[in-house]
């Protein structure tokens, strides 16, 4: 039994251990042995000055053993009152035992007749147990007062832990913000709280010291609350056109008001001092813009102190980042989803593209169009109008991103249905612009050049619509094709036909096409030049002999170097044609 105790008394000790607590109790321990095995050395039933003196150390080292109580400390308030209990109980039981065993009495004169060894172990653990369960005794005693204290403390780094759980596991934020208020309860002991959320419009500076008085449109909301009513909470924060709010915001500090119905500030509150008596005010700040504003109030006055207000300082500034998390976490979701919505806009958009290029024998065709950002406004594509005419289209609407898209697939639609009808290059673009007119906006237009090629002779009739003229390229000569015309969407229909002019070009065989948009020749590095239409004039002279897809190649790559590898700014798409038909 002895031996039992006295290892249960060890593995108390060893809790919360120092450099040298292992250390003393290995010593007392060997002095208890020596203490016991000293009696050898007398006659039975009686002692030695050896033994005595040997157990005086001992009892010296038990003492210093019995100071280790530093667990005590973090014991709960339920948990001091059963130390209390328990030690006293022990410290009872030991004394009893020592009696026993340190009288004369029978049963201690037959242990001593049995193994004075035995008996003086017996005796020296007893007395260790003793000594210190009427320490723990006494001294959880004496820490029975700040248990309280600790049990806050405790509550308060579970809180706080808790919250810092929340910066990174949650990212609801109804959530977020109906844990951070009932946190708030338990870290303080608040009777009630609440917290406010503040939107500013995105394009609002929002410079220290304003007040919110200068800031009109300030959206503030009242996103969660813990045993109060709505009501409350607006008769807290106004009085008399003086705001609570605005101060905190100005001083972007926390209030504390200790006595609601002497306090200046709340004075008015006199009808709800049952409700409560004290309250504190912190702004939740971030990036020196305030973002919310936390509440609490207890129903005694002088209810905050100042390790309160620190605590919840403290608090305030894990819910920010805990907030501000949520926030960022819901944009990029939000952006994370808007760009799956682009993505699909631009598989969509590929499509609406020639997926192949017609094969003819007349004509060698190649084309590439390469949006600026996930989707763009450029359009090309191709019509057999019937066995003999081939209609080639190249558009760019104004602007870029899903605006352009959208007309850029309005006029494929107007593409598709009205070249069948209407042959001439100049009476399709005429109609073209008549139907765009009820729907594009006033700030937008559509520039196109339409040609229609007779693959029996090679005669191409053109027209355009303030677009990129046309580069026709020839074994002797590089020349722009432009006739006149505004784009589409621009003036009235009258004054679109008077305008729209076209031209017909004969293709010998080995001639080039080159049709283009304004993101190729207007391509240029940060702070450089344009690529321009003269370099892209002086480039065709040296195509005669190449392939459609060589001459494609040849303009990119120039285009690229010419751009330095940079990403382009605007729209390019290129469309290359060369007649391949043997003149008669």
């Amino acid at each position: 039994t002895m031996i039992i105790v006295l290892m249960v008394i060890r593995d108390i000790i060893f809790l919360k251990r120092r450099k040298g607590t292992r250390r003393n109790f290995l010593i007392m321990l060997g002095l208890i042995l020596t203490t016991a095995f000293s009696t050898l050395l007398a006659r039975p039933l009686e002692s030695s000055i050896t033994t005595s003196f040997l157990t005086g150390i001992a009892v010296i080292m038990m003492f210093m053993n019995s100071f280790r109580l530093s667990w005590i400390v973090y014991l709960s308030r339920r948990e001091k009152i059963f130390s209390i209990i328990y030690g006293l109980l022990l410290f009872g039981i030991f004394i009893g035992f020592d009696i026993i065993s340190l009288s004369g009495t029978e049963i201690n004169k037959a242990i001593t007749f049995y193994s004075p060894i035995l008996r003086t172990f017996i005796s020296t653990v007893s007395i260790f147990a003793t000594i210190y369960f009427g320490m723990t005794f006494v001294s959880t005693l004496f820490h029975l007062p700040t248990a309280e204290a600790f049990d806050r403390k405790t509550t308060e780094v579970s809180s706080l832990h808790n919250l810092s759980r929340l910066v990174t596991q949650v990212f609801d934020f109804n959530e977020l913000v109906d844990s951070v208020t009932t946190m708030m309860l338990e870290v303080c002991e608040a009777k009630s709280s609440w917290l406010e959320i503040i939107k500013y419009p995105s394009t609002m500076h929002n410079p220290k010291g304003d007040s919110l008085s200068k800031r009109p449109i300030v959206e503030i909301e009242v996103v969660a609350m813990k045993n109060i009513s709505r009501e409350d909470t607006d008769a807290i924060i106004t009085s008399g056109g003086t705001s609570i709010r605005s101060l905190v915001l100005d001083s972007r500090k926390p209030i504390v008001i200790d006595e609601v119905k002497i306090d200046k500030r709340t004075q008015h509150l006199s009808h709800l001092e049952q409700k409560f008596n004290s309250l504190v005010i912190v702004p939740l700040v971030s990036h020196d813009k305030v973002i919310g504003i936390l509440y609490a109030t207890k129903e005694m006055e002088f209810g905050f102190d100042r390790d309160d207000v620190d605590l919840i300082s403290a608090f305030a500034d894990q819910a920010t980042v805990a907030i501000e998390n949520s926030h960022l976490i819901e944009k990029s979701l939000e952006r994370e989803r808007l760009m799956r919505e682009m993505m699909v806009a631009q598989e969509m958009q590929r499509k609406l593209l020639p997926q192949e290029l017609p094969v003819l024998k007349e004509v060698d065709l190649e084309a590439l169009s390469t949006p600026a950002f996930e989707v763009g406004g450029d359009y090309y594509d191709f019509m057999m109008l019937d066995e003999y005419h081939l209609g080639i289209l190249v558009g760019d609407v104004s602007g870029k991103g899903v605006s352009a898209a959208f007309y850029m697939a309005e006029m494929k639609g107007i593409f598709q249905s009205l070249s069948k009808i209407y042959r001439s290059p100049k009476e399709f673009l005429t109609k073209a612009h008549e139907a765009l007119l009820g729907s594009i906006d006033k700030r937008s237009f559509i520039s196109l050049i339409y040609g229609v090629l007779d693959l029996r002779d090679g005669l191409m009739t053109i027209a355009r619509a303030g677009h990129c003229p046309m580069i026709h390229v020839t074994r002797h000569s590089t020349r722009f094709i432009k006739p006149t015309g505004l784009g589409l969407g621009m003036g009235t229909a009258e004054l679109f036909a008077n305008t729209i002019s076209q031209e017909q070009v004969k293709f010998s065989y080995g001639d080039t096409a080159i049709f283009y948009s304004d993101g190729l020749t207007e391509a240029h590095r940060k702070n450089g030049e344009e690529f321009g239409y003269d370099r892209l004039l002086e480039l065709m002279q040296n195509v005669s002999g190449k392939s459609a897809v060589e001459v494609r190649d040849l303009i990119i790559m120039a285009v690229d170097q010419h751009m330095h590898h940079e990403s382009p700014e605007d729209d390019l798409t290129l469309v290359v044609m060369k007649w391949m038909k043997q003149d008669h």
